[in-house]
């Protein structure tokens, strides 16, 4: 039997009744009813006598009732204490992740988890993968959500899946009207991150005949949009970073691959109590938003 069956026990055997007892539980007469004579089959001998609409105990009742009590007081604080002991969590943890990450879904996950373990301290650092990978590295945070296509960790929990797409300008059209093709991206120069480690932008550059001597070498995400705002130049990344603005427009890629970004644990197996946690709220929470598509 469940803690709750034998709460509602308590309930019909303090109240001599169901249809009170189902009142202080809000539950309906029927279903506090139907819960007595299951605990009663699955005990194999009855509980109450029914008697001019009321219900006593029987002689088992009776006997049962003060272990049926003791059990609930147990249980109850059983509860307390493990919220107690959730709320007293204590502990760091140290979060490294990139801009668009930081700002389209860090606030929401902290606000969550400082809610539940307000006890917990939080740093987070935000970077490029180069730096991000030393940080892992050297033990400097103790967890990171990045893209798998360049850290490629045994530790890596996938989240999200999203496609390599072309950001332009927003009176730039393609041939098509539709899909960036090789030639479409020898239109306009492409704007490259400062560091050379973007792989899967360089195949697509190679594949369409593009050098990769780009003159934009940049990799602050505001500062990329700007100059496609102005017209200089594309920007190929994950479509996750798009900007809210009219001036720049997103494309498909012809045979873009995808990007899957996750958690990359530092040190997995000496993992905190605390970093333990905040992954645990990353995951629900990117299940609970529909973003789990991997």
């Amino acid at each position: 039997m469940s803690f709750y069956s034998w709460n509602v026990i308590a309930k019909v055997a303090e109240h001599r009744g169901i249809t009170q007892a189902a009142n202080l539980l809000n539950l309906s007469p029927s279903a506090v009813s139907h819960m007595v004579k299951k605990v009663e089959e699955e005990l194999g001998y009855p509980l109450f006598l029914r008697e001019r609409g009321a219900l006593t105990l029987t002689d088992n009742g009776r006997a049962l009732l003060p272990y049926v009590q003791n059990y609930l007081k147990a249980g109850s604080a059983l509860q307390e204490e493990s919220q107690r002991l959730k709320d007293s969590v204590e502990g760091a943890v140290h979060i490294a992740a990139y801009n668009n990450v930081i700002r389209n879904w860090l606030p929401v996950i902290l606000k969550r988890f400082h809610e539940k373990y307000p006890n917990i301290r939080i740093s987070i650092r935000q970077s490029n993968d180069v730096q991000i990978k030393q940080w892992i590295a050297g033990g400097e945070i103790d967890v990171a959500i990045v893209f798998n296509s360049y850290f490629n960790a045994p530790s890596f929990i996938p989240l999200h899946r999203t496609p390599v797409v072309c950001f332009t300008p927003g009176d730039y059209v393609p041939r098509d009207g539709v899909c960036m093709t090789a030639q479409d991206l020898r239109d306009l120069p492409v704007i490259l991150r400062a560091e050379d480690f973007d792989q899967e932008t360089n195949a697509i550059l190679s594949g369409a005949g593009i050098p990769l001597d780009s003159v934009f070498r940049i990799d602050n995400d505001e500062s990329c949009y700007e100059f496609i705002r102005q017209g200089f130049g594309f920007r190929i990344t994950a479509a996750i970073t798009y900007p809210q603005d009219d001036r720049i427009r997103r494309y498909p890629l012809e045979n873009a691959p995808y990007r899957t970004i996750g958690l990359i644990t530092a040190f997995p197996q000496y993992i905190s109590p605390a970093v333990n946690l905040f992954r645990k709220e990353t995951i629900s929470f990117f299940a609970d938003n529909n973003l789990m598509n991997v």
